[in-house]
């Protein structure tokens, strides 16, 4: 697979992704639009759950659809040089490294919203929680830079067999 297709699948898979969590996002407001227009024959509430659950429905088939194409992108791709396999390593690598740094700057402004919390007298429980969140993401900027490394290390490794 060529960076390119690399790039592409990666970006669809990002959209179903959304798209799941969109899909979760429309169901639980279907369900609640369901319970609290129980009897109710009103035209437009028939219209929106109708409507909600037609939106279901095109999006499970939109996501079928999306995964089914890169599943056979990734089988027509079939096997890769060694130069294309380091190129779409090192791809997932610079997008890996970004996130790292991006989650490794979450901390701090969640830790900065919780003194605010303090500092007003607010309850300790959220920025309780919020610190437990806080330690959470250190941990997973530190597990996405360690990916980072060991990719690194993995396409330096496969580079060199190629010269």
């Amino acid at each position: 697979m060529t960076v390119s297709e690399a790039s592409a699948a990666w970006e669809v898979e990002q959209v179903a992704g959304e798209l799941r969590e969109t899909y979760l996002a429309v169901a639980a407001a279907t369900v609640l639009l369901e319970r609290t227009s129980v009897g109710c024959a009103h035209p437009a509430i028939r219209q929106a759950r109708r409507r909600g659950d037609d939106a279901l429905d095109l999006a499970g088939d939109a996501h079928r659809q999306l995964t089914e194409g890169v599943r056979q992108l990734r089988a027509e791709a079939g096997q890769a040089s060694i130069g294309d396999l380091v190129d779409v390593l090192d791809t997932a690598r610079d997008q890996l490294s970004a996130a790292a740094a991006r989650v490794a700057q979450f901390p701090a402004r969640i830790t900065a919203a919780g003194r605010q919390l303090l500092d007003a007298d607010q309850p300790e429980a959220a920025s309780g929680q919020w610190r437990r969140a806080a330690e959470q993401l250190d941990l997973m900027a530190e597990s996405l830079t360690a990916a980072v490394e060991a990719l690194t290390s993995y396409t330096e490794g496969l580079s060199g067999a190629t010269a």
